[in-house]
């Protein structure tokens, strides 16, 4: 199954080194334009949620283009 996801990378403030992806799937009639003007909001919502981590970067991508299958 392909659907639309949020994948953005986070880092640990405490070490700047340790990186990670994260995923977060949309809604199946998600369009990409709704996707991005999604995106802002949803990060907002994760950063408060997880304040040991900073967002560095962030996109919408289709998951049939993961690197790592889920």
């Amino acid at each position: 199954m392909n659907f639309l996801e949020l994948v953005f990378t986070v880092c640990a403030i405490g070490n700047a080194n340790l990186c990670e992806d994260k995923y977060i799937a949309l809604q199946d009639d998600v369009h990409l334009t709704a996707c991005v003007m999604q995106a802002q909001p949803t990060l907002a919502q994760w950063a408060s949620a997880n304040p040991d981590w900073t967002i560095t970067g962030w996109r919408c991508d289709y998951s049939s283009n993961r690197k790592e299958k889920i």
